[in-house]
């Protein structure tokens, strides 16, 4: 903002000094002419006093208008590269890149490299890198970028964030923003002292709203002649309900998938509370309360949490990530010579706006038998339930089984579907006691395509100049759970669950 004040009072001064010597020439030509130019000159000069009046009123307009220049802040998360997979119009081909060393930023490296020599559609990246200690006080130069993106640290994220606001920098980062309840309140101090207006955006990656699979379901449970609503409760059970299951060893795309050292520390990575639980409190919040502010004090209540560890060898270490074994680093979480713990496994239990919710989020070493990560979500509305789980085929589904199939439920249901905006060609197949929902191949997005909705999305509130009162408070709810959620957590045995 002091930029901009600091323009209007030069144009002010350039408008006077213009003025001035107008009339200065005016004084010196014959009266027919000088009053025809004294009255072009004032013309102009009403024309300059808008323009300096415009730009003052609204400063976000000259913001959204230019490009986004990306500044990435120590990757080490292979999401910080997924931001660039795609070449975007409203990104410019030059980034920035800040870390204390090249080996911190080597994954990213070449994932971009990787892209921007593919076959098909290759981007055109040129990075421009700086590796050095003093790596952040490097990034606050004004010429390295306008937008920062974050993804790696979890623990300094939010320091991160606070220096760049200060120095105008918009902001995208990979979840979660913050990992504990200190975390927490910086958060909430600069989203609530940023007001409506203002000119830097803080946004995190939230994905899974573009999974066409979720958006079916918040469709079939906001038609409420179809759903009814959910249910308050039922036998003690949750209305909603995520249940996750991750491996630390897996392969992705035939090879092993080598994660950093720094992923196995809590203390840095965060725990499974507050990590991948985010997605889902996302959801939660997106599905029953779209595009509607979240009043934290009144709509989310936390009923309990627990947390337990997952120990891994040195062996599975080793596999894990490609080290000789447990460095320096996680000496504090190694258990005699032999294992690490890792407090990664988390559950939560809360009602948000009276809806109970229970999330469930577990860590293993590797996956016995062949199946690799599991999901698996319940909605349990007035007239049916909704599972996401995977088919006969081992990939994930959407089913849905009424309370009652008598009637047209067949009928109301292959309307709903039909009706929904932006999906079409999703059907209901019939099968013993549910339907399964088939959904055609094109209407699924890739992980990588999801990274791109995300950034779409970031991009025109960025070119509006302000994130919406909803979207700010969908951030403040999310963190005050997990974090809290973390706070009050039993620490358990994994026997005990």
């Amino acid at each position: 903002m002091g930029m901009v004040y600091a323009k209007r009072i030069g144009y002010y001064f350039l408008v006077t000094y213009i003025w001035s010597i107008m009339r200065f020439m005016d004084i010196k030509l014959e009266n027919g002419v000088c009053k025809m130019r004294t009255l072009s000159y004032f013309s102009l000069l009403i024309i300059l006093l808008c323009g300096v009046g415009c730009t003052g009123e609204n400063p976000s307009n000259q913001k959204g208008e230019e490009k986004a220049r990306l500044t990435v802040i120590d990757p080490q998360h292979f999401h910080a590269a997924l931001v660039q997979k795609h070449i975007h119009p409203g990104i410019d081909s030059v980034v920035h890149l800040f870390a204390d060393s090249s080996a911190t930023a080597e994954g990213y490296k070449q994932l971009i490299t990787q892209y921007n020599t593919r076959e098909s559609e290759p981007t055109q990246w040129k990075i421009v890198d700086y590796f050095g200690a003093d790596f952040l006080e490097k990034a606050f130069d004004p010429t390295a970028g306008n937008v920062v993106v974050l993804a790696g640290d979890n623990q300094r994220k939010i320091d991160y964030i606070q220096k760049f606001v200060q120095r105008e920098r918009d902001v995208f980062a990979d979840k979660p923003l913050v990992i504990d309840a200190a975390g927490y309140r910086k958060l909430e101090s600069l989203m609530e002292g940023s007001g409506e207006k203002e000119q830097v955006l803080v946004y995190d990656m939230m994905t899974e709203r573009y999974d066409v699979k979720n958006q079916i379901v918040k469709s079939l449970l906001n038609n409420q002649d179809l759903s009814g609503g959910l249910v308050n409760a039922k036998d003690g059970e949750p209305a909603i309900l995520f249940q996750s299951v991750h491996y630390f060893i897996k392969d992705v795309s035939g090879k092993p998938l080598l994660r950093p050292a720094f992923f196995f520390d809590t203390e840095k990575q965060g725990e499974g509370l507050v990590d991948v639980t985010t997605h889902y409190i996302d959801l939660v919040q997106w599905m029953l309360s779209s595009e509607t502010v979240i009043d934290v004090d009144q709509d989310v209540k936390l009923i309990g949490s627990q947390r337990w560890k997952t120990s891994l060898s040195n062996e599975q270490f080793q596999r894990a990530t490609g080290l000789p074994g447990f460095p320096s680093v996680l000496q504090k979480h190694v258990v005699g010579n032999g294992h690490v713990d890792v407090f990664c496994n988390g559950k939560m239990d809360y009602t948000f706006k009276g809806i109970p919710v229970s999330i469930d989020v577990r860590w293993h070493a590797e996956s016995l038998d062949g199946r690799g990560d599991q999901f698996y979500a319940r909605f349990l509305s007035n007239n049916f339930t909704v599972e996401i789980k995977p088919d006969e085929n081992g990939k994930a589904a959407v089913f849905i089984t009424p309370n009652d199939d008598a009637g047209n439920f067949a009928s109301q249901l292959g309307n709903v579907l039909r009706a929904m905006d932006g999906l079409s060609g999703v059907t209901a197949e019939k099968l013993s006691d549910a339907y399964k929902i088939i959904i055609p191949e094109n209407l699924y997005l890739s992980h990588e395509d999801h990274f791109a909705k995300v950034l779409d999305g970031f991009l025109q509130y960025r070119k509006d100049g302000v994130l919406p009162a909803w979207e700010k408070s969908f951030i403040l709810a999310k963190y005050y759970l997990t974090t809290k959620a973390l706070e009050e957590a039993k620490t358990i045995a994994h026997d005990d669950i």
